[in-house]
């Protein structure tokens, strides 16, 4: 249904929907993302949603301060919030992906009016560690740019899996496209807040929305901390994609499709 702009506080949000039904899904990507991470998904989720899909500060076509004091989770679920004051119609459904569900739990805890269920995809409540950033991150990132710092570090087994799944041109392109568009200041800024940030695992009591936490068996670095999620929040569910890592809406296209169709089923049967 094309592209659109929203002016939230001092930026803008870059987003856009497919279908028209009468509920609304809200797909929220993570580090280095873009709403493009879901794109191959949207015609199958219109079928019974609204889609939305935005890009957050820092990522895809969304703004880029370049001021590394801007980019905070808490300042991501504040933009969350207003973009939904602006262009969404709550409470709705919300799928977050790894930051994007450490945003999508903030969003919840502050604005719990704005959010009808949750699917908390590859994601954490607490920092999931095994991750220590270089102290010289920056200056690689400032001097190499984002492009070159993640090629560097990113031939690991999930790579290969991209690679055997989707092709090596796709994942080509889909780097240089996501890639290219973030700001430097973000990446610097938001790799520590993810991996060393605050801990709401004390919190998770406080969410009373119908919950699906979702992880890849293969996600080594977050399947404790979805387990600790899922055992947190009342009635929430967890559901294990077989041989997947940290991004299976790509890489287990199918399966995952499943699961979120089976989330929104079970939202729909118990808000009847």
């Amino acid at each position: 249904m094309g592209v659109s702009r929203a002016r939230v506080g001092e930026i803008e949000i870059e987003w856009e929907e497919h279908g028209n039904a009468a509920r609304t899904l809200v797909l929220v990507h993570g580090f280095t993302g873009a709403r493009s991470d879901f794109e191959s998904h949207f015609d199958a989720l219109a079928q019974t949603r609204r889609v939305i899909a935005a890009d957050q500060r820092g990522h895809g076509g969304s703004s880029n301060t370049g001021d590394g004091s801007s980019y905070t989770l808490d300042a991501l679920a504040n933009d969350l919030a207003g973009f939904f004051d602006v262009a969404v119609s709550g409470p709705v459904d919300v799928l977050g992906h790894s930051m994007g569900g450490m945003v999508a739990l903030r969003l919840v805890l502050r604005r719990p009016d704005l959010v009808r269920s949750l699917i908390l995809m590859d994601t954490a409540a607490e920092a999931p560690g095994g991750l220590e950033p270089p102290t010289e991150l920056g200056a690689l990132v400032r001097e190499h740019g984002v492009r070159k710092v993640i090629e560097v570090a990113g031939r690991t087994p999930e790579h290969a899996c991209f690679v055997a799944r989707k092709g090596a041109d796709w994942v080509e392109r889909d780097s240089e496209r996501r890639l290219s568009a973030m700001d430097e200041e973000a990446f610097i800024a938001l790799l520590p807040r993810v991996f060393q940030g605050d801990d709401l695992l004390p919190r998770l009591g406080e969410i009373c929305c119908p919950t699906t936490v979702l992880v890849g068996a293969k996600d080594a670095l977050f399947i404790p901390p979805s387990e600790r999620l899922a055992a947190g929040i009342a009635g929430a569910r967890l559901e294990v994609i077989d041989d997947a890592f940290h991004s299976p809406q790509h890489t287990h296209p199918e399966e995952w499709l499943t699961k979120v169709r089976a989330h929104l089923e079970w939202v729909d049967a118990v808000s009847a």
